[in-house]
C-alpha cells in the first residue's frame, strides 16, 4: 500500500493506491466529534479524547494490552458491525488499535504505515464478520488521537 510522490506543479501528490485508504484521505481533515454511541460498520475521521490510565481503568477495568510501551492513555468503544467484510481501522499517531470480540483481541489480517504523506500515521486490516466489537484505544503519549475506518470493497 504505497503512494504516488510524483510532483504536480510543484507540489507532492500524496495518494494511496489503497481504495479504502483513499475515501478515508478525502475526509480526514474534517473529523467529527466523538459521541457517546459507539461507532457502526465504516466511519468518518473521528477526534477522541483518550482518558488517563487509572480513570479508564475505574470505568473499564485494565485494558489487557500487549504493548511493549507503558500506556498512559485509553479509552474504549463500541463497534458494531451490520456487513461482513475486511475493514481498515486508522489513526493520526502510533496508538495501539485494539478490537476485540468479547475479551479476545483480533489479530489484524495486515498492518502498514497508513498514508503518512495525509497525516494517516498507521492503518490495520480486520476481517470482521457481522457483531458486536469493543475497540480500544490507547496510547503511552497522547490523549487525543483521530480514528476512522472503512469496508474495503
Amino acid at each position: 500500500m504505497g503512494r504516488d510522490s510524483s510532483f504536480a506543479h510543484g507540489e507532492e501528490v500524496c495518494v494511496s493506491d489503497n481504495p479504502a485508504i483513499s475515501a478515508i484521505q478525502k475526509q480526514w481533515l474534517a473529523p467529527q466529534l466523538a459521541g457517546d454511541k459507539g461507532f457502526a460498520e465504516g466511519f468518518q475521521p473521528t477526534s477522541l479524547q483518550l482518558l488517563s490510565k487509572s480513570q479508564a481503568e475505574g470505568l473499564f477495568g485494565a485494558p489487557g494490552i500487549k504493548s511493549r510501551k507503558t500506556i498512559l492513555f485509553f479509552n474504549q468503544y463500541a463497534w458494531t458491525i451490520e456487513t461482513d467484510g475486511d475493514y481498515w481501522l486508522v489513526a493520526d499517531s502510533g496508538v495501539w488499535l485494539d478490537v476485540r470480540d468479547g475479551q479476545q483481541a483480533l489479530e489484524p489480517i495486515t498492518f502498514n504505515h497508513g498514508l503518512r504523506c495525509a497525516g494517516i500515521y498507521k492503518a490495520l486490516k480486520f476481517h470482521l464478520p457481522k457483531g458486536r466489537y469493543v475497540l480500544i484505544v490507547a496510547s503511552d503519549a497522547t490523549d487525543k488521537v483521530k480514528i476512522a475506518a472503512e469496508l474495503e470493497r
